[in-house]
């Protein structure tokens, strides 16, 4: 029998939400774990079946594990995943893949030269309602999608005097920082990227102690001449919007639940005659036609899996790849792909407003 995969998870909170997955893997073991807090080592131990604990993530990363998934606060995704790659050890990271431009090019760097694979877990390209519109449009459902908008509305709890990285990393800057979940299913719906952005932002209200804004919006255009709109909000008082995501095409339109009262819901051109017969059909009338069955019929692993599964199937996809030698579903370009957007709206912001072009790691 081959050696199992030996998974390493730095982070020991956020990373519980993958572990239903991997359990349920037989070819991976969950080898090892890295928290910098003993308490959280201990409280998770157990839970993870017992795998070696260790509070400096060097250590872990040398004791033998073949992927890691990286499960830390948000400016420590980049660097530590890079030293992961540089060390040929699979990196599966959290969002968003990096803080900064540096980091874009460290783990890009990183990525070219390792004989590892790396994947960011956007579990919103995962979950059943947008995952089931991904295969309508490349199915050609849609048509050709030329716009599409989204929202990450989410008023984030604890906000307290004392300090933590959100601070810094989501509150503190300028710009949509926390872009990914939204910009990760319209960009895998259009199969495009964005090449500029336009950005705006209200300045902070809220919290007058941070420095970033309690609303920005950015204007995306993409390589291929489409829009997107996104909206970042994460401490106006009001209650969590879903993921909340839209699509137009020439052939139809998508608008996902937005609050717990309202419905996945589809229009398209050829389900009417007249322009007056257009109405709104639920999504799920789509689901036998285009979602797999282990999607309509999800095992109990995926129900205990966090996000309502979706780091299930992040984390199969990730180990797939792995054994099966095949190029990650949200490779580090990708993943950069919904990343870098929200960095270059800060700049935009910045410069009042203006057009900025968002780099492709690809050409660099």
């Amino acid at each position: 029998m081959a050696r199992k995969l030996r998974v390493g998870i730095a982070g020991a909170r956020r990373g519980a939400a993958f572990v239903p997955a991997l359990v349920a893997m037989p070819e991976v073991e969950i080898a090892a774990l890295c928290d910098i807090s003993e308490g959280q080592l201990e409280r998770y131990r157990e839970r993870f079946g017992d795998p070696q604990t260790s509070v400096d993530y060097g250590q872990m990363l040398d004791s033998g594990v073949d992927m890691v998934i990286v499960a830390t606060p948000m400016h420590l995704h980049a660097p530590m995943c890079a030293e992961a790659l540089r060390r040929d050890i699979h990196a599966l990271s959290e969002v968003s893949a990096a803080i900064s431009l540096e980091q874009c090019r460290e783990l890009v760097a990183a990525a070219r030269s390792s004989k590892a694979k790396y994947m960011m877990a956007e579990n919103c390209c995962y979950m059943k309602p947008f995952y089931l519109v991904t295969n309508m449009a490349r199915g050609g459902v849609f048509g050709e999608i030329y716009y599409a908008e989204g929202e990450y509305v989410h008023e984030i709890p604890n906000l307290t005097d004392e300090p933590r990285w959100r601070d810094k990393w989501l509150f503190g800057r300028r710009g949509v920082t926390y872009p990914t979940h939204p910009m990760g299913p319209i960009l895998e719906w259009m199969d495009d990227y964005v090449t500029s952005v336009i950005a705006m932002g209200t300045g902070p209200r809220n919290y007058p102690r941070f420095n970033g804004d309690d609303c920005s919006i950015m204007l995306c255009q993409t390589s291929r001449g489409g829009m997107i709109r996104i909206r970042n909000d994460m401490t106006s008082p009001r209650p969590h919007t879903h993921n909340y995501v839209a699509l137009q095409g020439t052939k139809g339109a998508y608008e996902a639940q937005r609050h717990d009262e309202d419905s996945h819901r589809v229009c398209l051109r050829d389900a009417a005659g007249s322009r007056e017969d257009r109405v709104w059909q639920s999504l799920w009338d789509f689901e036998d036609q285009h979602l797999p069955e282990v999607w309509r019929s999800p095992s109990p692993e995926v129900a205990r899996a966090g996000h309502g599964g979706s780091d299930y199937f992040t984390a199969q996809a990730f180990v797939e790849a792995i054994l099966g030698d095949t190029e990650p579903p949200i490779d580090v370009y990708r993943a950069l792909d919904f990343t870098v957007p929200g960095l270059m709206s800060g700049v935009s912001i910045i410069q009042g407003g203006a057009p900025v072009a968002v780099p492709n790691f690809r050409f660099m």
